[in-house]
């Protein structure tokens, strides 16, 4: 991996996870020192999560983390709700004629339903997190139409942001789990409705809480804003 793409993947994970916050400034000097990287990977870096929504980069101004706003973590979820449900259908057709996928997705389920009798700690919410990209990795990879798995891969760094505002509710968290496994036993089953339904279900739950937390946090915080 090269100095750009190690900065690249560096500075997405740190917005992605929340520790660049919506609307937070970046000095270049300062991301320099942050990845021990040399300016150009660090600009070249900032050049694709510009590209990738991520970041703002204006004329004469230090780049900046992209605000979060209710309406576009609406839309966001209004397109996830046609795209992944459409996807879960497929992933399920293909395992009826490739065991091995309703195998790969039971061991996910048995994964999260060891989780789900742990005390909540730094290492669940990791391990939760790593869940979570494993079931998410599969479900792209394993759609057979390919535009379909490029349109929810490509809306990935976006979903991580708000994912990360929504688990901060650790009840939350537990809810998201069932759901998983809901999800994953769809699939190992055959059922494709049924997939498809936990599916369009988690989104509205994950929906819902995203939109309570940036509300509340809209009322103190201008990077989050309601328009």
């Amino acid at each position: 991996m090269g100095k750009t793409e190690r900065v690249y993947e560096q500075l997405k994970h740190d917005i992605q996870n929340g520790t660049f916050r919506p609307g937070q400034i970046l000095p270049e000097v300062m991301l320099v020192e942050h990845t021990g990287m040399s300016r150009t990977p660090v600009r070249e870096a900032l050049r694709r999560l510009a590209a990738d929504g991520l970041v703002e980069i204006q004329p004469r101004r230090a780049p900046m983390v992209t605000r979060l706003s209710l309406a576009g973590a609406r839309a966001l979820f209004d397109f996830r709700r046609i795209l992944e449900p459409a996807a879960m259908r497929e992933v399920v057709g293909r395992a009826t004629r490739e065991p091995r996928i309703g195998h790969l997705f039971a061991g996910i389920a048995a994964d999260f339903e060891d989780l789900s009798i742990q005390e909540y700690s730094e290492a669940f919410a990791d391990r939760f997190s790593e869940l979570t990209a494993r079931f998410d990795d599969n479900v792209v990879e394993l759609t057979p139409n390919e535009y379909l798995s490029q349109a929810i891969h490509e809306l990935r760094p976006h979903t991580a942001r708000l994912r990360h505002i929504a688990h901060q509710d650790i009840g939350r968290l537990s809810e998201s789990i069932r759901e998983h496994i809901e999800m994953c036993r769809a699939i190992e089953s055959g059922d494709a409705e049924r997939a498809a339904a936990a599916c369009t279900h988690h989104l509205f739950h994950v929906d819902q809480a995203i939109f309570n937390a940036l509300l509340a946090s809209s009322r103190m915080d201008q990077a989050i804003v309601d328009l």
